[in-house]
């Protein structure tokens, strides 16, 4: 069990330099995922008659957009493999302040996780508003538009179009955003100019995009349910397709904290052991310098 613990740590790891430094086979997967969002892109730069995706697709970084995936992986190495190097060395050379430093750091980290995990099952509002703020900040000062290239805003673009839905909360999200609010459209070959519009062409449903009917009416007048998702916020969508693992997500964290309780306490008693070992040693080594002294010093012993 502590093995697989080790392993955990070390894929965590090689999954962080991974995705921090890999910028080909990890875009294949997640392309692969968002294949069919590929199709409503194009359809967004079509009606606006500039080039197909394919450009913004090879320029596409993967690595800009997973950053902070790769900052927790790379504390969830931290988490699982420093205490480890500790208990280890300490193992191997039989030293009880390294085995010391390895109790306290494991039982700090048990601490830390079960609070985790009871505030993540107890306030899920409180766990939510951690995950929403950086979301917001990116989308209201980094998210350019429909037609943006930049890996930020393609990334928003694939999920608005993927899970049908129009910012963190919803469309409101956009009234405090940088996007570009301007929009060409070209319909039966026409161009229409668009402005002010309230959310990007993405948070449009497929249908009414380019509808006949006022074009880009679901971008600039987003009051009609049926022509877009600026009721219905990313954030939520995605997080309870998310929540049907969550009962497997608190097992597992409970798993690793029982197991690192275990390694604690093995490592307490081994402490304990090595302790009288070495002060079984010291008193054999006393007996052996006393009989020494009775061999040298017969008068001494005699008295």
């Amino acid at each position: 069990m502590s093995g697989s613990l080790h392993l955990i740590g070390v894929s965590c790891c090689v999954a962080c330099l991974f995705v921090r430094f890999d910028k080909v086979y990890i875009k294949r997967l997640i392309l692969l995922y968002l294949a069919p969002v590929r199709s409503g892109l194009a359809e967004i730069q079509a009606i606006s008659g500039t080039e197909n995706d394919m450009n913004v697709i090879r320029s596409y970084d993967t690595t800009e957009v997973l950053q902070d995936l790769s900052l927790v992986l790379l504390v969830t190495t931290f988490v699982l493999l420093l205490p480890v190097l500790f208990g280890i060395s300490g193992l191997y050379i039989n030293k009880l302040w390294l085995i010391a430093i390895f109790i306290v750091i494991t039982g700090i980290l048990v601490v830390a996780k079960t609070t985790l995990i009871i505030t993540s099952s107890l306030s899920t509002d409180l766990v939510k508003g951690w995950i929403k703020d950086p979301l917001m900040t990116s989308l209201q000062t980094r998210y350019r538009g429909d037609l943006a290239r930049d890996s930020i805003s393609v990334t928003w673009n694939m999920v608005m179009t993927k899970f049908s839905c129009c910012g963190v909360d919803s469309g409101r999200d956009f009234k405090f955003s940088r996007f570009r609010r301007d929009f060409t459209l070209r319909v039966f070959n026409q161009t229409l100019l668009l402005s002010n519009l309230q959310t990007p062409i993405a948070c449009c449903n497929s249908a009414s995009r380019t509808t006949s009917f006022e074009p880009g009416a679901c971008a600039k007048y987003p009051i009609q349910r049926e022509h877009t998702h600026y009721f219905e916020g990313c954030f939520e969508k995605i997080w309870n397709s998310l929540s049907q693992y969550s009962g497997e997500m608190i097992l597992s964290a409970v798993g690793i904290c029982a197991v690192q309780v275990l390694q604690v306490i093995l490592a307490c008693v081994y402490v304990e052991l090595l302790k009288r070992d070495r002060k079984d040693q010291i008193q054999q080594q006393s007996r052996t310098y006393r009989k020494g002294s009775d061999f040298f010093f017969p008068s001494v012993t005699e008295e």
